[in-house]
């Protein structure tokens, strides 16, 4: 090993025929990016913050600079780009009147995916009163027309 990169080689352990670094496993630069979306767009950890998915990475991979890997790989990914609040502009919203008796407004709601009724009912309509915060609950099936809401 050079001076000027005093890296121990004990760092370094080939298991299987796989190079493993502190215990991580290091990542040939051609798997690199398959390794960042496979972990960025996985149902269990997705589309997290780039200090989130560093630190994810890291706790089972290595590769030098992979900071710099993870955010160019997030900052270029379009969807993260459109949807994440922090790219969007956001104002002050404008709270709704204050109703001044009962019935007056209301809130309606469907609350879905829960188990079947003897009725074959799977879903709640839930329409609550704004004034009095009164809540009335409807059994209904996920198909709902729009003259069985009226």
């Amino acid at each position: 090993m050079s001076q000027g990169n005093q890296v121990e080689e004990l760092d370094y352990v080939l298991h299987d025929n796989l190079l493993y670094h502190l215990g991580k496993l290091c990542i040939p630069q051609g798997e690199r990016v398959n390794i960042i979306r496979e972990a960025h767009t996985s149902l269990i950890a997705s589309h997290f913050s780039v200090s989130k998915m560093v630190a994810h990475l890291q706790r089972y991979c290595y590769w030098p600079r992979i900071l710099e890997s993870v955010s160019c790989f997030i900052k270029g990914f379009s969807l993260c780009v459109i949807i994440k609040p922090s790219n969007r502009k956001l104002g002050l919203y404008t709270p709704l009147p204050v109703p001044l008796r009962p019935w007056e407004s209301v809130s309606m709601h469907f609350v879905g995916g829960l188990p079947l009724s003897k009725r074959g009912h799977d879903y709640l309509y839930v329409v609550v009163d704004r004034f009095s915060k009164m809540c009335i609950l409807m059994p209904c099936k996920r198909k709902v027309i729009v003259e069985q809401t009226t």
